[in-house]
């Protein structure tokens, strides 16, 4: 290909071929030091055997009873009390890789890391797509590759990523028929509906591209609307029919965390240290990008930030909420910055205040590589920490049949099942929604035969309502019918405590 042919539409000549090579030097310095990152988040996922968040483990234990059993989607009304929070697809793809072999965690996180290669990869093509500029593309996939966001949670075995990455797809075809003119709606319809059925809250490209059809070819908006929205409907009502309720009460119902308005302070505060930089290009450039008809991905941005915005401030919200919004973000700067003729000029070394958006472009990466290291060390050393922990737990767990832990990483690492999830228990109960009275029954005849919490039960419990906790009365249940068996240090706030029946002084099987 020509050297113009990888430049901004119009753009034949340069006057200045040193700006162009400074600039691709730049992109050079920027992707090999996204490739170190990249790199290094890989092995960290591929070789940790502790979880990286606890929803890690929750889901890969409930995909590992639905693996053995066939099971997903309690009733809540007995045990095991835990919320398949998410829909199927996730599920069933990462039991069936556990069942050709492979570890639960490390096949959630293959399903992660293809999804994000997917990511960066639709990104690519859709900034060339709406621009025909292979610099503003490869501005865009160095933004992403740098971005700690993506790289934490692309290595991580939840359906975030998976979710995105489908509903990214379906962006990408709309963008397809809307440059290129090729019949893609229905694939974008289905790939929208795949993306619903692993994760319900990617509804901002469905939403942008429905109100974008409406707005362009409302038979187009009706097909779109029938396949994602009439189709899924039928999946969803015929799910839940044949689960009697149970798919609703676990998706829907039991997933609506009470909202905390320091959670949502948090993501703002977060979110205003990094966004800023990118947002100023996307403000920047906004106007005279969608005049230039590049308008569609920042309804895509809008709708993704209100999606953020409306969902961010539930207990229990990680970083992860903010995942469609960021990439979004990247997407819209990289046309921001090609409507601006920011790559033309900056080639020319023009004097323009445009030239001067290199310097938030070149910090965004900055901020992100320096979180990049402190993630990895952070994790690393975490990982430590948790298998000191798993080894010194596991004597206590021997011979223990019934074990109720608010550690899931523990029940994963020793091949057991998910009785009670400690967070969302207490939060269902509290919300009335669950009947505390069989576990309490349990837990005063000492069904269980080790207990694992976070705290003393002999101390008054803590405020932090996102701790995995039962209520205050199982704790002083357990105050009264278990006697602290042994305290283990670890990664998560003051470690473990282990409680065994007070009937049973003689210490576990295979305790030294």
């Amino acid at each position: 290909m020509a050297e113009t042919d990888i430049l901004a539409p119009g753009v034949r000549s340069l006057s200045a071929p040193a700006g162009q090579a400074a600039y691709r030097r730049i992109l050079i310095v920027f992707g090999a030091l996204a490739a170190v990152a990249i790199a290094a988040q890989l092995y960290l996922a591929l070789t940790a055997p502790n979880e990286f968040t606890q929803v890690e483990s929750i889901i890969a234990s409930q995909s590992r009873v639905f693996a053995a059993q066939g099971t997903l989607y309690y009733d809540l009304k007995g045990y095991p009390y835990t919320v398949c929070a998410y829909m199927p697809v996730f599920y069933l793809l990462q039991a069936g890789l556990s069942l050709l072999g492979l570890p639960l965690l490390l096949a959630g996180r293959l399903i992660g890391i293809t999804a994000l290669a997917a990511i960066f990869w639709l990104l690519w093509r859709t900034i060339e797509l709406y621009t025909a500029d292979r610099f503003a593309a490869a501005t865009g996939l160095v933004l992403a590759g740098v971005s700690q966001l993506l790289l934490s949670w692309g290595t991580v075995a939840q359906s975030d990523v998976l979710a995105i990455a489908l509903s990214f797809a379906s962006f990408y075809c709309y963008a397809r028929y809307r440059v290129l003119g090729h019949d893609t709606i229905p694939l974008a319809a289905l790939l929208a509906l795949a993306g619903l059925l692993t994760k319900q809250t990617v509804i901002a490209a469905p939403a942008a591209i429905f109100l974008l059809l409406l707005t362009q070819r409302p038979a187009k908006a009706l097909q779109f609307a029938a396949i994602t929205g009439g189709l899924g409907a039928a999946i969803v009502l015929g799910l839940n029919y044949a689960m009697d309720g149970r798919f609703l009460a676990n998706t829907l119902f039991a997933n609506l965390n009470p909202f905390a308005w320091y959670k949502f302070q948090q993501h703002l505060e977060f979110a205003a240290f990094l966004a800023p930089t990118l947002l100023l290009i996307v403000v920047l450039g906004a106007r005279k990008a969608i005049r230039g008809g590049l308008g569609a991905p920042f309804l895509y941005l809008l709708c993704a930030a209100l999606v953020f915005l409306g969902t961010c401030g539930k207990i229990g919200a990680g970083t992860n909420y903010r995942l469609e919004s960021t990439l979004a973000l990247i997407l819209c700067a990289c046309l921001a910055l090609h409507a601006l003729d920011f790559f033309p000029l900056f080639f020319r070394q023009s004097k323009s205040w445009v030239t001067l958006l290199l310097l938030p472009v070149g910090i965004y990466a900055v901020q992100n590589l320096r979180f990049d290291v402190d993630n990895f060390l952070r994790e690393a050393a975490y990982q430590r920490e948790f298998s000191r922990q798993s080894d010194a737990v596991r004597p206590h767990l021997a011979g223990a049949k019934r074990i109720l832990s608010a550690d899931t990483n523990v029940l994963i690492r020793t091949g057991r099942n998910l009785e009670v999830e400690p967070l969302i228990y207490r939060l269902l109960v509290e919300a009335g929604r669950i009947d505390p009275t069989p576990l309490d029954r349990d837990l005063r005849a000492a069904a269980f035969d080790r207990i694992v919490l976070y705290e003393d039960v002999s101390r008054t419990a803590g405020t932090n309502a996102e701790i995995p906790r039962l209520t205050p009365a199982q704790n002083a249940i357990i105050h009264g019918a278990y006697r602290l068996a042994a305290h283990i240090p670890g990664p998560y706030l003051d470690g473990l405590y282990l409680y065994e029946p007070r009937q049973n002084s003689r210490p576990p099987q295979g305790t030294p």
